[in-house]
């Protein structure tokens, strides 16, 4: 009986310690709670309530699930799970959820609206529509259901229409943040840099303390090379959340291009600690290493970013670049094979064309030279003008003894580049072979003569 009663104390002391947003001292004193009666429904809802606010979604949405196992389904938790699983990025565990409460209750817009995000990010994009519809059917005018379609849209090249959703969106509820920051990163991608600043600029209006919209902001200005605003964003964040891994990164991006090598050491070093699988942390630090000239430390830290997953585009490219560059030729097929495989809206013809070269620069390296010039010859489809892929296929004729389709490439690249030192160091090892050729023939061509005549010779006598 008392530890009933010392139960009940503890969850008390949550409930109370929540409502005063001392959100972990409220999960440790509901978990005391439940360890000693595990069946009370209403106090694994509260701790999946107090979980959702420290941001630990993957054990609230186990908090969720406990629920419905006591007391089985019902519409409220089964949103709560959906979220929470969409969250997580457990997409399709989520679309089923949310398809279970629309089955109990067709009219609850909810799940349809969060369906459309689950195909959407399942790359579901027919399905996000219908569900689209299916939603408006019930609510017509839902922001929620414009900025999730709008993913879906903008994922699926449907760019236009992407931006007029989420415009809708913010016409519906001018304070929907999630909708001004997806507009901000969309014109941004669109190359709009202005137009994003200001959309970020109102974000931080509206809240100034939200740190993650303060990277954002910072990352933008960096690309527009204001890097004394830039860092004075990261550092604002930093004020807010010391801890913050993309602030540091942020800074320490900066420091690299300004030259300050030290200063860039340290940032990204705080970053790397505190952030373990923050994407480009390691390549940045690959190629500090690598202006240092410590060429083990930059193939250590590659190895390090391979690990890592959500780089966008150009970062795989640089990593596939630094990977030639250090002889880890094999370990670059993967990560061009990640770029080429999304979809064309997200990659873009140069990309491809960049990947493509990477690809078969890394096959000839590893004496698959047929399948290098076959990717190189792909570049050429691509980007007609490519020098780098003729130069490419120089090297690989050359390799192969295919002297005259060497020299046709090496006459290609040259009325492209014609002063480039590379190219003149491919024509000079070009003719020495050639070079080298013909004396080799003229070599074949006198032995033949010399055993004709030794033919002769033994036949007259």
């Amino acid at each position: 009986m008392n530890a009933w009663i010392e139960a009940e104390r503890h969850a008390e002391n949550a409930t109370r310690l929540h409502e005063a947003g001392k959100w972990q001292e409220a999960m440790v004193e509901m978990r005391c709670a439940l360890r000693v009666i595990p069946d009370r429904c209403e106090w694994h809802l509260a701790l999946g309530s107090t979980l959702d606010a420290l941001g630990r979604y993957a054990e609230a949405a186990e908090s969720y699930e406990q629920v419905l196992r006591l007391r089985g389904d019902d519409v409220p938790t089964l949103l709560l799970l959906g979220i929470d699983l969409l969250r997580s990025r457990l997409s399709r565990r989520a679309e089923q959820v949310l398809a279970r409460a629309a089955e109990i209750d067709p009219a609850c817009e909810a799940s349809y609206c969060y369906r459309i995000l689950a195909h959407a990010r399942l790359g579901e994009h027919d399905e996000a529509e219908q569900m689209f519809y299916l939603a408006r059917q019930i609510v017509d005018e839902c922001p929620r259901c414009y900025d999730h379609v709008a993913a879906s849209l903008f994922d699926n090249g449907n760019r236009e229409r992407a931006m007029w959703c989420w415009q809708r969106a913010l016409r519906i509820d001018p304070e929907r943040t999630e909708s001004r920051l997806n507009l901000a990163r969309g014109l941004w991608q669109r190359g709009e840099l202005h137009e994003a600043r200001e959309q970020f600029t109102e974000l931080l209006r509206r809240d100034p303390d939200d740190q993650h919209v303060l990277v954002e902001l910072g990352r933008l200005l960096a690309a527009m090379g204001r890097r004394a605003e830039a860092t004075e964003k990261f550092q604002a964040a930093l004020e807010i959340e010391p801890g913050l891994g993309a602030a540091h990164l942020g800074l320490g991006e900066l420091a690299m291009r300004t030259g300050h090598l030290d200063a860039a050491e340290k940032s990204l070093g705080t970053a790397a600690r505190l952030t373990p699988r923050l994407p480009v942390v390691y390549l940045r630090l690959a190629q500090l290493a690598n202006r240092r000239g410590d060429r083990s430390a930059a193939r250590r830290m590659l190895r390090l970013e391979l690990r890592r997953r959500g780089r966008e585009v150009a970062h795989e490219l640089e990593i596939a670049r630094m990977l030639l560059e250090h002889g880890m030729a094999h370990a670059v097929e993967p990560v061009v094979c990640d770029v080429l495989e999304r979809p064309e809206h997200q990659v873009g013809n140069e990309h491809v064309a960049a990947a493509t070269l990477c690809r078969g620069v890394a096959r000839m390296v590893q004496g698959r030279h047929h399948e290098g010039i076959a990717d190189c010859r792909t570049v050429l489809r691509h980007t007609p003008g490519n020098w780098a892929a003729m130069q490419n296929l120089v090297i690989a004729y050359l390799r192969q003894g295919q002297l005259n389709r060497a020299a046709y490439w090496l006459k290609q690249a040259m009325a492209v580049r014609e002063g480039d030192a590379q190219l003149r160091a491919l024509r000079r090892k070009l003719r020495r072979a050639s070079w080298r050729s013909r004396v080799r023939r003229l070599g074949q061509h006198a032995a033949a003569v010399v055993r004709g005549l030794g033919q002769w010779w033994r036949s007259e006598a």
